[in-house]
C-alpha cells in the first residue's frame, strides 16, 4: 500500500472540502468541488484500495472537525463522484460514459436515501422543495437588506410564487445537469494530473483534447424526444420534456464549447486567451449560439471528427 500517497490525498481532500469550503465561504465553495480530483488521482494512480483508503481517512478527519453531517456529505456527494469517476477511468470508459457514472452515482444514492424519509414521514417531495425555495428566498433578502443592498432584496422579494412553482420541478434536470458537469470537470483535471507522470496509462494519455470531443451522435434523439414532450398539451409531459431538455442543452453546450476550442486552437491562441473566450462565451447570451453550434456540428462534423463507421 502506498502510505504517502494515500497520507497526500487525504490531506488535499480535507483542504480542499472542509477548509475551503466551511473556512472561506464565498470562493471556498466553489474550490470545494473540486474535492473528487485528489481521491480520483490516488484510486487510478495507485489502485482501489488507496483511494477508498484516502476517502475513509478524509472522512474521519472530517467528521472530527465538523460532525458526522459534514462527514456524510463528503462521503455521499464527493466521495461517490471520485469513486464513480475513477472506476470509470480504471475500465476505461468514455469521457461521456464516465462523467455520467460520476454524476448520477451521487445522485441516486442521496435520492433514494430522501425518497425512503419523505415516503416515511409521509411528505410530498414538491413540498419539501418550494417551502425550502421560499425560505432561501426569504433568507437571501434578509442578507441583502443587512449589507444595504436594498434593490437586490426587493429583487429576491418580488419573485413569484409561480417561479418558485416551476423552478422546484425543474431541479431535477439542473441538479443532474450541474452534478454531471461537475463531474466532467473532476475527470479533466484529474487525468491532466495522473498523465503528467512518466509511465501513465497509455489509455488516458491517448485520450484526445476537449477540442476533438463530440457526443455520440444518437443522443440527438434525446433532445428530440425532449422537444416533442414540450410541445405535448400536458403539464407533467411539459415539465417532463423541459427536464430532459436541460440535460440535452448542457450536453451540447459542451460540444460547442468543444468546437470554438478547436477553432481557436487553429488560430494558434494559448491556453489562458482560450480560457477567456470560453468564460466570455458563457457569460453571455451567446451561450444559445454554442448551443445551437454544438447540435448543428451532429450533422455538420466541422472538425471532420467522425469516422465513416459514426456517420452511417
Amino acid at each position: 500500500m502506498n502510505y504517502p500517497s494515500i497520507v497526500m490525498a487525504t490531506v488535499q481532500t480535507v483542504a480542499l472540502y472542509y477548509v475551503g469550503g466551511y473556512l472561506f465561504p464565498l470562493i471556498g465553495q466553489m474550490i470545494a468541488l473540486f474535492t473528487p480530483v485528489p481521491l480520483i488521482v490516488a484510486y487510478v494512480r495507485n489502485g482501489r484500495l488507496e483511494g477508498l483508503t484516502a476517502l475513509g481517512a478524509s472522512t474521519l478527519i472530517v467528521a472530527l472537525l465538523g460532525g458526522w453531517q459534514v462527514a456524510a456529505i463528503l462521503v455521499l456527494s464527493f466521495g461517490l463522484m471520485a469513486v464513480g469517476t475513477a472506476e470509470g477511468m480504471r475500465r476505461r470508459l468514455k469521457p461521456e460514459h464516465l462523467s455520467l457514472l460520476g454524476g448520477l452515482l451521487p445522485i441516486i444514492a442521496v435520492g433514494t436515501g430522501l425518497a425512503f424519509y419523505l415516503v416515511h414521514v409521509g411528505t410530498n417531495p414538491l413540498t419539501v422543495v418550494d417551502e425550502y425555495l421560499r425560505s432561501s428566498m426569504k433568507e437571501a433578502a434578509q442578507l441583502y437588506s443587512s449589507v444595504g443592498l436594498t434593490e437586490m432584496a426587493a429583487a429576491v422579494t418580488s419573485i413569484s410564487d409561480t417561479f418558485i412553482h416551476y423552478l422546484a420541478r425543474l431541479l431535477p434536470g439542473i441538479i443532474i445537469a450541474m452534478t454531471v458537469t461537475q463531474a466532467a470537470f473532476c475527470y479533466g483535471i484529474a487525468r491532466a494530473v495522473i498523465i503528467r507522470r512518466p509511465g501513465a496509462d497509455a489509455f488516458l494519455s491517448a485520450q484526445p483534447p476537449l477540442s476533438s470531443w463530440h457526443a455520440p451522435d444518437a443522443w440527438v434523439w434525446g433532445l428530440i424526444a425532449a422537444l416533442a414532450l414540450i410541445v405535448i398539451p400536458d403539464e407533467s409531459s411539459k415539465l417532463l420534456g423541459w427536464n430532459f431538455a436541460i440535460l440535452f442543452a448542457t450536453l451540447y453546450l459542451a460540444q460547442g464549447i468543444a468546437l470554438v476550442d478547436y477553432f481557436l486552437r487553429k488560430m494558434q491562441m494559448r491556453a489562458l486567451g482560450r480560457g477567456v473566450v470560453h468564460t466570455i462565451l458563457l457569460a453571455l447570451p451567446s451561450i444559445v449560439f454554442v448551443i445551437t453550434l454544438g447540435i448543428v456540428d451532429v450533422w455538420a462534423d466541422f472538425r471532420k471528427v467522425r469516422g465513416p463507421e459514426q456517420k452511417t
